[in-house]
């Protein structure tokens, strides 16, 4: 689950503390993630370790650092050291929900995000993440009210327009999942399209349609973009790890004729 655990971990950095994002592509970006993650340290640790917020931000920081190198002892660690600083707060409910979540310690990781809300109930990543705990778990009804509720907050969301698809399509909602695919349309600037229509032949049993669809995805778009929303695939078996890697890269060249068909509008 990799890219749900990006997501999770997006949302604890949000706090202010020197943090921000995944760092997933562009070299800049996670240039600056890095400069931003030295600066939260330097500063937090400039001050006296005496200070309860500042030992607070120290603790989380390096809670999330550790989560984002797959420390998981070492993110409890610091996480319970952030706790004893500063208690009861909402971020440190989430990544502790991020990393049960990549422990697959589902009972806890459900706990954890519903704590989360519970002290910050307009957090809105940590209602995505709730919904993702009890999709993973076949819960769908449950699950797309989360998701329903982060993409109020983020109308344009195609991850989350996406998961309120999948939870109609897997839930036998079928009258609302067919509404919603009849109005998708194909965009440059997103594989929803192809995603859903790969579910939707993945879930009637046609594999070779599904596959088609996840190959022209990965022919058109970032790896990064495509992994967010082939994850759920993986997790319901319709994909394995491997066909949810990026093409060979002497097949990502993709004849302008193919583009035309797979985008309508693109010129020659």
């Amino acid at each position: 689950m990799r890219d749900l655990q990006c997501w999770l971990l997006l949302v604890t950095l949000v706090s202010g503390l020197g943090l921000a994002g995944c760092g997933k592509k562009g070299g800049g970006a996670a240039s600056d993630e890095k400069k931003e993650v030295k600066e939260g340290v330097s500063v937090a640790t400039s001050s006296s370790s005496e200070d309860p917020e500042e030992k607070y931000k120290v603790a989380y920081v390096r809670s999330a650092q550790a989560f984002s190198r797959n420390d998981l002892e070492g993110a409890i660690k610091y996480l319970d050291a952030a706790d004893q600083a500063k208690p009861n707060q909402a971020n440190n409910a989430n990544l502790r929900g991020a990393i049960y979540t990549r422990q697959r310690d589902w009972v806890k990781a459900e706990a954890a995000f519903r704590d989360s809300l519970r002290l910050q109930p307009d957090m809105p990543m940590a209602q995505f993440n709730l919904g993702e705990v009890l999709f993973l778990n076949n819960k769908y009804a449950e699950a797309r009210e989360r998701f329903q509720i982060f993409v109020n907050s983020q109308p344009k969301n195609d991850l989350g327009l996406y998961k309120i698809y999948l939870c109609d399509l897997l839930g036998g909602n079928q009258a609302k999942a067919n509404e919603f695919l009849s109005h998708l349309e194909p965009n440059p600037n997103s594989p929803l399209y192809y995603f859903a229509k790969a579910a939707e032949a993945f879930a009637r049993q046609d594999k070779a349609g599904g596959m088609e669809y996840v190959g022209s995805a990965y022919r058109i778009y970032p790896p990064d973009a495509n992994a967010t929303f082939a994850d759920s695939l993986v997790e319901k078996g319709y994909l394995t790890g491997e066909q949810a890697q990026p093409i060979p890269e002497e097949d990502k060249k993709i004849k302008t004729d193919e583009l035309k068909t797979l985008l309508p509008g693109v010129k020659k």
